[in-house]
């Protein structure tokens, strides 16, 4: 570097090993964000497995129940009960599928530590908190369709108190 201060700035020379090391530390993730994220991980596969359980129990007892009512009540109605309890589910596996993503993306950056790995990982966590954000407003919204309609019948005195 030149001792003039009225000379024009010139760029250092760049050298391969340089430019690998600062690659070597860009694609490096975090220390202290793989340990937080690797004990998470545990509790995300409980929760994803949790929801695969439920969403088999669910499955069980909608057979049971099914199978049971068989005769009593109508095929249409028998038909319209097994859907509602496949949509209901359905509606337990789609978040432990995404937990599952999540869950395998952090198993990869703790074995990887690149920062490719941790995007994966915050990527999937992503979609899991924007899924389940549009299932609290379904969750809402038929609440408050349920509301509405109890109190139109209520006030309409079809129900009486």
């Amino acid at each position: 570097m030149s001792e003039d201060p009225y000379t024009s700035p010139q760029a250092p020379p760049i050298s391969e090993n340089w430019s690998e090391q600062e690659n070597a530390e860009i694609s490096e993730a975090p220390s202290i964000v793989i340990e937080h994220l690797r004990c998470t991980r545990p509790w995300v596969k409980f929760c994803s497995l949790a929801g695969y359980v439920t969403s088999t129990f669910i499955l069980v007892i909608a057979m049971i129940t099914i199978q049971k009512l068989s005769g009593v009540i109508p095929l249409i109605y028998l038909l319209l009960l097994g859907a509602f309890y496949l949509i209901l589910a359905i509606l337990f596996s789609i978040p432990s599928l995404r937990l599952s993503k999540y869950e395998r993306s952090i198993l990869r950056l703790v074995v990887t530590s690149r920062t490719e790995d941790l995007e994966l990982a915050i990527a999937h966590q992503r979609v899991f908190w924007k899924q389940m954000a549009i299932m609290i407003l379904m969750i809402l919204v038929l609440y408050l369709i349920t509301i509405a309609l109890s109190a139109i019948m209520l006030l309409s005195g079809k129900i009486s108190l």
